[in-house]
């Protein structure tokens, strides 16, 4: 959600004639997240109270690879769950092409993060991933996972002169665990995921959730990844240690409508590890090897992948109550 891509007005304003939401009234940029460029538009029907969208042009993404994102939200709204389904234009067509970038616009969600959640948010987010989890079983479509065990090798081999011996080290020996636990993985439950879902995705209005967007992490995987992905954000004080009331209230309200098997009990603490190490590596990546992200023209673009790193140092303690089976 930084801005790579600077439009102007009539840019903005000659897209719009391709929908039916009105006139530009207003836009503004977005400059939190990082992988894409975002806008709020204003726009306003005659006769009608003036209506907020998010303009997107995908920076990472091909245009061939965007209508399964557009039908897995359109999927999940139609289940019942606030998510920024594409609006059609006058072409019946979801996605549009603008600066030679595929885009879409979406509604705006009403609604705001939370920098400090409580242990009762936490218990929501979790029954709502799992509800979110229980309506894709019917999604027809799939998407591997894009940061498997070949582009994480991938990476390491690109990184290794960039880092510190030491820490190098110490992210290879979180890989070579990884690629021994991978196959316990896939005899949890799979499917669709959500796969980035971060505090600034989720949206709460007076106490309750409003709205999850950012889906362009989705694909299928191990569905308690997905929460080991949230755990590690939700549930996690600054030094790296989890706040337990956090993070038993975000396992009870996800458990609340989707029960752990015997085999996801046991695989729990590896799927916390794997989450915190796909995003370090994922971060070390966007510090050290040039790519699109070192040309934003707004907005933080780079998290600290230190985060990451002291969680994985965390659950370390974890190693004597965790078998591998």
């Amino acid at each position: 959600m930084a801005v790579y891509t600077a439009l102007s007005r009539p840019e903005i304003e000659q897209l719009l004639n391709q929908y039916d939401i009105g006139g530009l009234v207003d836009f503004q940029e977005i400059s939190s997240g990082i992988e894409n460029t975002n806008y709020f538009v204003t726009t306003s029907l005659l006769g009608r109270k003036a209506k907020r969208w998010v303009l997107t042009l995908f920076e990472n993404l091909k245009q061939r690879d965007l209508p399964y994102f557009c039908d897995l939200t359109r999927h999940l709204e139609q289940d019942g769950f606030d998510v920024p389904a594409p609006v059609l234009n006058r072409f019946g067509r979801s996605i549009f092409c603008l600066k030679d970038k595929a885009g879409v616009i979406v509604p705006c969600l009403l609604g705001a993060s939370l920098n400090d959640p409580s242990a009762q948010a936490c218990a929501s987010v979790g029954a709502y991933l799992a509800g979110m989890h229980l309506s894709l079983r019917s999604f027809s479509q799939n998407r591997a996972v894009q940061r498997d065990i070949a582009w994480m090798k991938g990476q390491l081999d690109k990184l290794e002169s960039k880092m510190d011996l030491s820490e190098f080290e110490v992210l290879r020996g979180y890989f070579i665990r990884y690629c021994d636990y991978q196959p316990h993985l896939l005899d949890c439950p799979q499917g669709t995921i959500h796969g980035d879902l971060f505090r600034d995705n989720i949206l709460f209005d007076n106490g309750v959730i409003s709205g999850v967007f950012d889906f362009y992490h989705a694909c299928d995987a191990t569905f308690m990844f997905d929460l080991a992905v949230v755990a590690n954000d939700w549930a996690m004080e600054a030094n790296g240690v989890y706040d337990k009331a956090r993070l038993a209230s975000l396992c009870e309200g996800y458990q609340s409508e989707r029960p752990w098997t015997d085999k996801e009990k046991v695989m729990w603490p590896f799927c916390l590890e794997l989450a915190a190490l796909r995003f370090w590596l994922s971060r070390l990546v966007s510090c050290y090897l040039p790519g699109y992200q070192q040309t934003s023209l707004a907005g933080d673009t780079i998290k600290d992948p230190d985060e990451m790193k002291a969680i994985l140092l965390g659950l370390a303690a974890w190693d004597d109550e965790v078998v591998i089976i």
